[in-house]
């Protein structure tokens, strides 16, 4: 009897978006949050907070390089590097 796979296409879906996301801050960082919120829109892709917030903060090579003023008020600058 064949295991049904961990992975369902909706779990694919998200890891791919979070993998976007750590692309696109390769190519294009450093980035405020609402910079890579509008590469996102700009590509018809789905806004997800959670997927965001996993690639922001789980990845190993995303950093917050700091923090802005914004239009509504404090936003966090990413950045893509790996550290040594």
């Amino acid at each position: 009897m064949a295991r049904p796979s961990r992975w369902s296409e909706e779990r694919n879906a998200l890891r791919e978006q979070a993998n976007w996301i750590v692309g696109w801050l390769r190519l294009n960082g450093p980035a405020s949050t609402i910079e890579i919120i509008t590469a996102l829109e700009r590509e018809g892709r789905e806004v997800r907070a959670h997927i965001l917030q996993r690639a922001l903060r789980k990845s190993p090579f995303i950093h917050q390089k700091g923090r802005t003023e914004g239009e509504k008020g404090k936003v966090s600058i990413w950045e893509w590097r790996v550290e040594e």
